[in-house]
């Protein structure tokens, strides 16, 4: 009790609790300890308890009898106290809480008053307590229950008043522990914790508040200048976002609060603050982005300011009110200010408002202008604008009338200025075609006069046709054709073949036989006299228009030929009719085509003069399948593989009907209002739509696409003119056709939905017939053998398939076949007299010969030479072109090779004939080399090239492409979109070439399908369709077309660069020209490469390297190399000549042996040693050691001197070579197994840099990405979601500034070094690209890469990367082309005996340390554990392999490290025999090799391995003392709480330990039900022993319900460390583990509190957990894991002590110190479980999961652990009989061991698992307890129930006895009421009968007065009915006889005969006037008169 009296002596201000809180602990370690006679001892009794100042004390007196409870009780209760005293020593409790705790705690308060006057000073601006509070405080005091106060008579005289309250308890200086804890507070813990809770939240607020003040009184906008008006508009930054949406989530969360009342007018004004700011940030960007797109439409131009003049007025007043709100805001840039003026927001809204209403009016107008004139559907509304813009202006709309028409280029104006078009001129070949007069009139409005155009261009192209057919027979053809325009001609010689076959068949049912063949003959003559035409000079125009009718010409000749064969006679035939026949209709003076029985008017679009198809018979099928459709209104649906012309054969027949053709290429950005605005637009041109590749659109679009196309189809079933399409009212052309394209199974491809299926007509497409197709092309070409060449051409190609290697990048397709055969064509025009068959095998040769691999070369020479025997052409060469490549490939100091100068001839070549090349080869074949190489010479033959290089794959496919902001409908423009508009808008015909350096990908390239064939348009998804100008090419630069689909390689040219096409003597020899001034230097260095270099590139093939390496890369390490050491220092001028060599050789030896490493099996530097010093005995070296022992001695040259720098030879290299070449800036890569020191060699030399430098560490892990995808700013405050875990190349920008330009670097003058570790961690994508290394190639390639907003290029300078990689970890290797870039070094593990030296010297320097107290006999065998372990260790690498299953199975020398490291933990005092010391070295072993082993089969392996090596190695010792079991060391072995490392000798001793520390942990922590069987304990050790380890993390592999969890929160116990887990809620992410792992870096690193992370599967709610996890073991340092604030205070906080330990207090040393510390004192602990594939999934994405934790395997329990633990669990059951404990328990065990063996069975026969773990059997035990006493309970229920009826029964025997006898008595009572009853019932029976006879009487007159009143009832409803018809009528004759007077009846007699009326009246009145109501018989009007 002396200690506790001492403590209560503490100061306030100096009380350390968690000292005193540990000490508490210990305390109560060692008092149950005590033995059970100490527990029972009783003291005389206390008789002062009197605190040393007067104070009584608060703690409990020792009660007479238990001393020990009672000292149990007091260290509890001070535990308590203690953690309250804690709290309240939080600097955040400030007077207010000091007055709530005494409000809390006023039951004492008679005992103890508590001045409110706490020197803790508050922080600033903090508010004193309020008088009027305190005073409310004082009364609620003074009104304390009288009882309480008078329970003390010495409080009698206590004032009530303020003073009193500050005379007996003062916080200050002088306040004591012993003060506190007289307030018990052990009995207020809770309210202590709430009120210390609510100040820390408070200080919090108070700390947010501050923070919200002076962050935002800093954060102001950006500005920038707008170009037209130059006013500064604000932009915000991403920082400026970020802060502001971080702030208002603080802000909510303070808001929704419990402690927010003492601030909640603050931050209520805040939320309304940051709220607004929110709001009008929004708002003001939306309305910023509105203005600057309405503002150059409606201010710039005046055509739609005439056109709109209201919305132009309405803009006006916008623009000038939001301009002098951006002038205001230009003068008010803080943030806050600025948005939080009064009514800026009501402001905006109205300026949003009318803004909508201009956008509104603007796409209205613009909608008018799309109805107006329909083909506006198909540009975007950019290019809309600039039309409308320059309407009045022809010329300027001329240049996007190629996106309008299908080859109407441009318009001819007589003289400028003028309005009146004369011509058109097509896009190809440029012909004119002069407009039939009137010319055309430009004048008005734009889409009026291109109305007028296309009218212009139909009525023009109508009367030549009629003109062209009707002069026909007026001279030859041959003379015809040239003076028609190309579509006419062609048109009209189809029209005239369909006449003239059809006279045939007229004269052939004349009778006139040979009428067919007779044509046939003329066709034929025909044809000879167009090919004899070819073969002279034609243009280019008149050339190409005759191919095309030679083209249609050939399938005439055919059609003729086959009817013949066919014999058929009437043009009524089927094979005559399947036909496309032209027709001019003289009646109607219109063309017709008509194929089968539909009939096509002639549409008249004018086509230029472009080539067409050959027709096939596969052509005819599908044209007799379109126009079928189009003839049943239907869509077509052509498809098929690539290659088989489905895009090509729709745009044919629209061609051969005269109809646009639009070709879109469909992507995932089309969405449904796209897809929409194509076909409102094809509706209302009558136009053609082909959808080429439709099934990439996302079944979500294709669903809404079929409802689009039906509506369209319905409209012209109901031959409407006008139809609703969504929801507008649209013109109707009855012409739209609609087909789509497809690839089936295709990558990136979706099903169709049933519905859109049902509307389209499919066509299947197969393999055309090539032979065919190949001897049109040539009779086209002008070749007269054109059926025997196409043979031999189609034989060719049909022999490469099959007999080639199968090559991804071979293409033996139609694509191929046209692309060669207009090669001849060309090849033939050029040399007329050479032989045909020549010329097609040159053709064959040269343009196949650049795409063939090396090793197929001869097989494809020699079937060239087979099928053209005794040919040999030579190439057609431009001598001029090929000096001018020379001279451009000396400029660039490259080698004028032949082979280099060839491959450029051949990209030429293939430009020539091919719009898109790929050029394909292996990482360092010279690709790049040869493009830039041949840009040169263009530049230098003044030719002004132009390139832009990007990868595709750096970005994502809507930044490359762009994409519709759905919300929107905003476009955001793509990179590739961008680059290619620019391009295409750049003047001059100079080469354009866009090259895409990157990885083939289907999402990405087939995006660019209709660019890469004939169409030559990138389609976008805002229908914005650029077009391919004829200087453009796309050039792929690519290792492999591996993951390209068959429609990608058909598409493009192949130039394929072969290793041995360029070799590497050209790169020597550039690189000893470039770097080398001494001509005799550059002859010895090509004299010694030419010695050396070829061997040791054929020693490549056989020695294998840690990673694949290029031949070129290890010879361009040699001469990196050689840059080191070929300097004057070394080799003076006037040096040996063999000084040179012995250096060359030592640079040879790295360059080429620098990744040579050792597997488990073979050590490749040691073969390769012994290979070198066979190959070249010339060298000399020493006796001793491998080639790579060795180094130059600067002071002997003449030969290698051993290396002996420091302990390891391989770090001293590794450093030597880094050293070298970071000096040279080139990048390093360091390639070995996890534990090779890698990471630990790179961050030695980055922190020996000196201050020139700079370095950032780039974090990769399995989710790192190039880029995470955001949007604009205006996005970004709609939608802050992101896409990816990191932002590769932000954190590349973030050290950078802005040099210039462009022009980016690091800070001032110095170099960056970017370091990343474990290189190849992050995702192969589906396609095999890792998305971050994209981004890197692209640095190392190009130095560039390109800003994802701006799109703009930026340009990188003084940097660099170092990279590490573990090749058996992540994606195992990287892309050669940029593992190329990298000096590439293995880093091997130490040979034996180097280790044998490293660990000697550890172990021995611990053994002879006097004050570890070994003996002699135990420091002498040193030498040979050592030697034993290190057997140990290799046996066991080569005997325990990794497979699927052991993936772990890699033992390295972290395992050898962490052997000896838990042998430095024992002393002499547990280790006085040499054998204890080899028992201690097996235990060790056992637990670092045999814990991770997986199954009971390999640790008997290990064992039996273990014990053979010890009796092998190891003598005079005793095996039994070795050998002995339990073998287990543990750091508790002699009490808990004294950590010493001693064995435990028997189980007792262990149990006894492990029961008292569960005992304690369920005392102080919680209760654990555990029951401690042995394997419970070996696991409790060993986790244990983990814990102690520094730096120990661990990884507790096994099945759920193993006791994972339970055995780490003991052994944490044991250890002293609080445990922590993560605790999962809805919406927990990384962000919130963040903040928990936050928590426990400050509470190891600043308190130096051990702490535990636990954390198991469950835990692991998303994958990217790992990410923080990973990099907490590899490094501690988790990126952006605290602010900066906190950054500050943690190093702050380290300082004294970074300073303390002799280490400069720099800010880095301070962190080291601190990431330090957390690694010692954070224990990691993961519970992982094995089943299935994630675990080894996890390894391989996360390494330092497996490898920087000690691994151990829980296997299943064994039979006696399964019985312990199910009798300690059914002994609880109180129903289970004693005796029966036993026997269950057994038999439980023994069932669930028999289903684990039948599981086994299961999975053998049925490859099926079935997993029963101890949780299953928990469960099981957990089920039987519930049954058994539901059982017994149902059981002694009914028991009670039975016996409760059984008594029932009993009383009912006696009560039945009673009734008997009183049944007795009652009878006879009975019997004389029944009598009198019977007397009774014969007299009322008697009354009761006349009653009844009454009654029935009664009831016959009541049925007859029933039956009369319903006769009344109807009559009197009859009567009432007349009553109400004549009631009228008597109502009116009362009326009328009212008005009847004496004239009126003198005039009635007057009548001599009255009408009938009056007659009928008067006999009425005669009736009713009848005496006695007899009704008269004459009451004629004679009679009535007489009455009258």
């Amino acid at each position: 009790m002396g200690t506790i009296d001492s403590w209560k002596m503490s100061p306030w201000k100096k009380i350390d609790a968690d000292g005193m809180d540990q000490e508490c602990k210990r305390f109560t370690k060692e008092m149950r300890q005590l033995d059970k006679d100490t527990r029972v001892w009783w003291p005389p009794p206390s008789t002062d308890t009197r605190h040393p100042r007067g104070v009584t004390s608060a703690l409990p007196s020792y009660p007479r009898g238990e001393p020990y409870i009672a000292l149990e009780g007091i260290i509890k209760n001070l535990i308590t106290a203690l953690r309250a005293v804690t709290d309240l020593q939080s600097p955040s409790v400030k007077d207010r809480h000091w007055v709530e705790l005494m409000m809390a705690t006023k039951k004492n308060l008679h005992s103890h008053l508590m001045t409110i006057s706490t020197n803790i000073s508050p922080l600033t601006n903090q508010r004193s307590l309020d008088n009027v509070i305190i005073e409310e405080i004082i009364d609620d005091f003074k009104s304390l229950d009288e009882e309480i106060i008078g329970e003390k008579d010495s409080m009698a005289s206590r004032s009530t008043d303020t003073d009193s309250l500050q005379t007996k308890f003062h916080i200050d200086d002088d306040t004591l522990l012993g003060d506190l804890l007289a307030l018990n507070l052990h009995k207020y813990e809770e309210e202590v914790k709430t009120i210390v809770d609510k100040s820390v939240k408070e200080a919090a607020m108070e700390k947010t508040l501050k923070e919200l003040e002076a962050t935002w009184k800093i954060m102001e906008f950006e500005y920038t200048i707008h170009d037209r008006t130059g006013v500064k508009l604000p932009r915000a930054g991403e920082e400026l976002v970020e802060v502001l949406e971080d702030n208002q989530n603080q802000v909510q969360n303070m808001l929704s609060s419990k402690f927010v009342g003492y601030y909640e007018k603050e931050v209520t004004e805040w939320a309304k603050k940051l709220g607004t700011a929110d709001a009008v940030i929004s708002l003001w960007f939306e309305v910023q982005r509105k203005w600057q797109y309405l503002e150059s439409i409606f201010v710039g131009s005046d055509d739609i300011r005439a056109q709109l003049p209201e919305d132009s007025k309405r803009f006006d007043t916008i623009d000038r009110n939001f301009k002098t709100l951006l002038i205001d805001i230009a003068h008010t840039p803080n943030a806050i200010q600025a948005t939080n003026k009064p009514g800026l927001l009501d402001k905006l809204e109205e300026l949003m408002l009318q803004l909508n209403l201009c956008e509104k009016a603007l796409n209205d107008y613009l909608e008018t202008k799309r109805l107006a004139y329909p083909r506006f559907y198909f540009v975007s509304s950019a290019d809309l604008l600039d039309i409308l813009s320059n309407g009045n202006n022809p010329s300027a709309v001329c240049r996007h009338l190629t996106k309008l028409y299908d080859n109407l280029a441009k318009l001819v104006f007589p003289k400028a200025g003028s309005k009146l078009a004369a011509e058109m001129i097509s896009k190809e070949n440029e012909e004119h075609v002069a407009f039939k007069p009137p010319c055309c009139d430009c004048s008005g409005k734009v889409e009026i006069w291109l109305n007028r155009v296309t009218d212009c261009m139909r009525y023009t192209l109508r009367d030549i046709f009629e003109r062209s057919v009707k002069c026909y027979e007026d001279k030859p053809r041959d003379e015809w054709v040239f003076d028609w325009p190309a579509q006419p001609a062609l048109v009209g010689t189809q029209i005239w073949w369909t006449t003239e076959t059809n006279q045939a068949f007229a004269k052939l049912e004349e009778g006139y036989e040979n009428a067919l063949r007779d044509y046939q003959k003329k066709q034929i003559a025909q044809l000879n006299a167009l090919i004899v035409l070819l073969l002279g000079d034609l243009t280019v125009g008149d050339r190409q228009k005759i191919m095309t009718i030679c083209t249609i010409d050939v399938h005439s000749r055919d059609v003729v030929a086959k009817l013949i064969a066919a014999k058929v006679d009437s043009s009524n035939a089927f094979q005559w009719q399947s036909q496309l026949r032209h027709r001019w209709d003289t009646g109607l003076n219109n063309c017709y085509a008509n194929i089968c029985d539909a009939q096509f008017l002639y549409d008249y679009e004018y086509l230029g003069n472009t080539p067409r198809l050959v027709i096939t018979p596969l052509t005819d099928r599908c044209y007799i399948t379109l126009t079928q459709s189009l003839h049943l209104i239907m869509g077509g649906a052509p498809a098929g593989p690539a290659g088989t012309g489905k895009t090509e054969t729709t745009k044919d027949l629209g061609r051969a009907l005269g109809i646009m053709v639009y070709v879109f290429n469909c992507s995932e950005q089309m969405d449904y209002k796209s897809c929409g605005n194509i076909y409102k637009g094809l509706a209302q041109t009558g136009a053609w739509g082909c959808f080429d590749e439709f099934n990439r659109i996302s079944v979500e679009v294709l669903s809404v696409v079929s409802v689009q196309v039906k509506s369209v189809q319905d409209a012209i079933k109901s031959k409407k003119k006008k139809f609703d399409f969504m929801g507008e009212y649209i013109t109707l052309i009855a012409t739209v056709g609609m087909f789509i394209t497809m690839n089936p199974g295709y990558a990136g491809r979706t099903e169709l939905p049933e519905n859109l299926k049902a509307l389209f007509r499919p066509c299947a497409m197969v393999v055309p017939d090539f032979e065919l197709i190949c001897e049109i092309m040539l009779v086209a070409e002008g070749f007269q053998e054109a059926r025997l060449l196409a043979r031999k051409f189609i034989t060719l190609y049909m022999l490469c398939r099959e007999l080639l290697s199968k090559q991804d990048h071979y293409d033996w397709g139609l694509r191929a076949i046209k692309s060669v055969l207009v090669v001849a064509g060309s090849l033939k025009r050029g040399d007329r007299l050479r032989p045909e068959d020549q010329v097609l095998m040159r053709a064959l040769r040269d343009f196949n010969i650049p795409k063939i691999v090396t090793d197929d070369r001869p097989v494809f020479m020699g079937l060239i030479g087979d099928l053209f025997p005794a040919l040999d052409v030579p190439r057609k060469r431009d001598l001029d072109f090929e000096k001018s490549l020379i001279d451009a490939a000396v400029s660039m100091r490259l080698q004028p090779e032949p082979g280099f100068i060839l491959k450029m001839v051949q990209l030429v070549e293939l430009f020539a004939v091919r719009h898109s090349v790929f050029i394909d080869g292996f990482a360092g074949t010279g690709k790049s080399m040869v493009w830039q190489c041949l840009n040169k010479t263009y530049q230098m033959l003044k030719q002004k090239p132009y390139y832009n290089d990007l990868d595709p794959k750096a970005v994502t496919n809507d930044e490359l492409f762009g994409i519709i902001n759905p919300a929107t409908r905003e476009w955001k423009d793509g990179l590739f979109s961008n680059i290619m508009r620019d391009m295409a808008n750049m003047t001059g015909d100079g080469p354009k070439w866009i090259v895409l350096d990157g990885d083939i990908d289907p999402m990405w390239i087939e995006s660019l399908n209709t660019l890469m064939d004939d169409n030559k348009v990138l389609t976008l998804a805002s229908n914005e369709r650029i077009a391919l100008t004829k200087s453009m090419r796309l050039l792929f630069e690519i290792s492999n077309l591996r993951t390209a689909t068959p429609a990608t390689v058909s598409r493009a040219g192949i130039l394929y660069i072969n290793p041995q096409d360029l070799g590497w003597n050209p790169f020597v020899a550039s690189w000893i020209d470039t770097s080398r001034d001494d001509e005799s230097e550059k002859a010895m260095l090509t004299i010694l490469f030419d010695k050396y270099v070829p061997s040791l590139l054929e020693s490549c093939k056989k020695h294998k390297r840690i990673t694949p390496l290029t031949e070129l890369q290890q010879i361009q390490l040699t001469c990196y190399l050689l840059e080191c050491f070929l300097n004057k220092t070394l080799l003076p001028s006037d040096c040996p000549k063999e000084w040179y060599e012995i250096y060359f050789v030592f640079c040879c030896l790295w360059g080429f042996g620098s990744a040579l490493f050792q597997d488990q099996i073979v050590d490749w530097r040691n073969e390769f040693s012994k290979w070198f010093l066979n190959e070249f005995k010339a060298v000399k070296f020493p006796g001793t050691g491998n080639i790579f022992s060795f180094f130059i001695d600067p002071r002997d040259q003449e030969v290698f001197t051993l290396s002996c720098l420091v302990s390891t030879s391989e770090t001293t290299r590794v450093r030597f070579f880094m050293d070298l070449l970071i000096a040279k800036e080139k990048p390093i890569m360091l390639v070995g197994s996890a534990g090779s020191g890698k990471t630990v060699s790179v961050a030695a030399k980055l922190n020996s840099l000196s201050d020139s430098y700079a370095v950032t560490n780039v974090p990769f892990n399995f989710y790192t990405t190039s880029a995470r995808q955001q949007q604009s700013h205006g996005d970004l405050m709609r939608d802050h979601t992101t896409e990816f875990s990191e932002m590769m190349q932000k954190v590349l920008e973030k050290p950078l500034e802005k040099k210039s330009g462009r022009n980016f670097g690091p800070p001032g003058s110095k170099f960056m070094i970017y370091f990343i570790d474990d290189m190849n961690m992050p995702e192969v994508d589906t396609y095999g690209t890792v998305q971050p290394h994209t981004l890197v190639r692209q640095f190392m390639d190009y130095r560039h890469w390109y800003d994802r907003q701006k799109l703009s290029l930026k340009d990188i300078s003084n940097c660099m990367f170092l990279a590490c990689m573990n090749p058996t970890s992540g994606s195992f290797t990287i892309d050669s082309r940029l593992q190329r870039h990298f000096c590439t070094f293995a880093v091997s593990f130490p040979a034996l005996e180097v280790c044998f030296h490293i660990y000697k010297q550890i172990l021995s320097q611990h053994l002879v340390n006097p004050l570890n107290k070994f003996g002699p006999l135990v420091v002498r065998y040193t030498d040979i554990l050592v030697n034993t372990a290190l057997n140990l260790h290799n046996k066991l690498s080569s005997t325990f392999l990794p497979t699927a299953i052991k993936f772990h199975y890699l033992f390295n020398l972290r395992d050898l490290s962490n052997i000896f490291q838990g042998m430095l933990f024992t002393t002499g005092d547990a280790i006085k025999t040499h054998s204890d010391l080899v028992r201690l070295w097996s235990h060790e072993a056992t637990r670092v090799y045999a814990d991770k082993l997986v199954d009971a089969e390999d640790s008997d392996a290990f064992n039996k391995l273990v014990s053979d090596v010890i009796k092998k190695s190891c003598e005079d010792i005793d095996e039994n003392a070795v050998f002995e079991k339990p073998l287990i060391y543990c750091h508790f072995a002699e009490g808990i709480g004294d950590p010493k490392y001693f064995p435990i000798r028997e189980w007792p001793q262990i149990k006894k330990l492990l029961d008292e520390s569960l005992s304690g942990y369920n005392d102080l922590v919680a209760t654990m039900n555990l029951v401690l069987f042995e394997d419970a304990m070996y696991h409790i050790c060993r986790i244990n022993r983990i814990l102690e380890a520094p730096r120990g993390n661990a990884l507790l592999v096994g099945v759920g319900g193993s006791g994972k969890q339970s055995l780490s929160r003991l052994a944490a116990f044991i250890s002293s460390l609080e445990v922590f887990q993560i605790q999962l809620r809805k919406g927990y992410g990384i962000p919130d583990l963040k903040v928990d792992l936050a928590g426990l870096y400050i509470k190891a690193g600043l308190k130096n509190i051990g702490n535990m992370f636990l954390m198991t599967d469950a835990q692991v709610a998303e994958e990217r957990f790992l990410v923080l996890i990973n990099d907490l073991l590899a490094s501690g340092e988790i990126p952006e894991l605290l602010a900066d604030d906190e950054i500050e205070n943690v190093i702050n906080g380290v300082r004294a002590e970074t300073k303390a330990s002799g280490v400069p207090d720099t800010r880095e040393n301070c962190w080291k110190f601190f990431i330090n510390r957390v690694r010692t004192m954070l224990k990691v602990v993961l519970c992982f479980s094995p089943v299935g594939a994630t675990l080894r999934v996890r390894a391989r994405k996360f390494p330092s999961i497996v490898n920087c934790t000690a691994i151990n395997w829980f296997h299943e329990w064994p039979r006696e652990a399964l019985r312990s633990v199910s009798l300690r669990f059914i002994s609880e059951i109180e129903f289970l009989p004693r005796e029966m404990l036993d026997a269950v328990a057994t038999f439980m065990s023994h069932v669930h061991q028999s289903v684990n063996a039948m599981s086994a069975v299961y999975f053998q026969n049925e490859r099926r698992y079935n997993y029963t773990t101890p949780k299953t059997f928990l469960e099981q035990i957990a089920m039987y307890t519930k049954l058994l006493t539901e059982k017994a309970r149902d059981l002694k229920m009914m028991v009670i129930r039975l016996e409760n009826g059984l008594e029932k029964l009993a009383d009912c025997s006696a009560n039945v006895a009673i009734l008997k006898v009183t049944l007795a008595e009652q009878e006879q009572i009975l019997k004389v009421k029944n009598k009198a009853a019977e007397e009774l019932i014969e007299v009322v029976g008697a009354e009761s009968e006349k009653v009844s006879k009454e009654k029935a009487f009664a009831a016959e007159e009541e049925k007859k007065v029933k039956v009369i009143e319903e006769d009344v009832t109807i009559k009197a409803k009859i009567c009432a009915d007349d009553l109400a018809k004549a009631e009228p009528a008597l109502i009116a004759a009362q009326e009328a006889l009212n008005t009847l007077n004496k004239n009126n009846l003198t005039e009635l007699k007057s009548f001599g005969s009255p009408p009938d009326a009056v007659v009928n009246v008067t006999a009425a009145v005669l009736v009713l006037f009848a005496k006695r109501g007899k009704i008269p018989k004459d009451r004629s009007w004679k009679a009535c008169k007489v009455r009258v």
